[in-house]
């Protein structure tokens, strides 16, 4: 699955940010853009698997990522 996001400095801390109605808004902070990133990951399968009606295992989710 494919999410777009944005990604951004604040403060010294980098911000990634999803919104969509599958998942709502998403938005995960790290030390480096990778963390931020990976923690993005993480929630929106978090929030995917909360809904086991459609049996998928979300392991292979891709964001597709915008500077802002």
């Amino acid at each position: 699955m494919k999410f777009h996001c944005t990604i951004s400095q604040d403060g010294g801390q980098w911000v990634a940010r999803h919104e969509s109605s599958q998942v709502g808004t998403v938005r995960a902070k790290g030390a480096s853009r990778d963390e931020a990133l990976e923690k993005l990951r993480g929630e929106l399968r978090y929030r995917l698997e909360l809904c086991p009606c459609t049996g998928e295992s979300y392991q292979h989710i891709e964001v597709e990522v915008e500077e802002a």
